[in-house]
């Protein structure tokens, strides 16, 4: 068994910066999918209604959502992930920081 150590602080801006990384790996994932499902969906709607041609194929906004999905996931990941952190640094002297058990 290894040696129990309690996280007192966390730093702030490197935890936050990770969480927003991950966030805008998600947010892409997101964007893909849902690009995805705005292809199907434009493609459906060509198909049952051909006048509907002339709005074009969607990929726009495709584009668009792909775009905002990673720069908004990163964006909200970096300010949640800092109040968390921040919210965590101010709990942890008070009522006892996380234990993590290290070998």
């Amino acid at each position: 068994m290894g040696e129990m150590k309690t996280i007192k602080k966390i730093p702030v801006r490197a935890v936050a910066l990770m969480g927003a990384l991950i966030e805008a790996v998600l947010g892409l994932i997101s964007g893909i999918i849902t690009a995805i499902s705005i292809d199907v969906a434009v493609s459906t709607l060509h198909s049952d209604f051909p006048i509907t041609a002339s709005l074009g194929t969607g990929a726009t906004a495709e584009a668009s959502v792909i775009i905002i999905g990673i720069i908004g996931g990163f964006i909200s990941g970096y300010i949640i992930i800092a109040i968390v952190a921040l919210i965590y640094n101010g709990l942890a002297p008070r009522i006892g920081g996380v234990k993590l058990e290290l070998e």
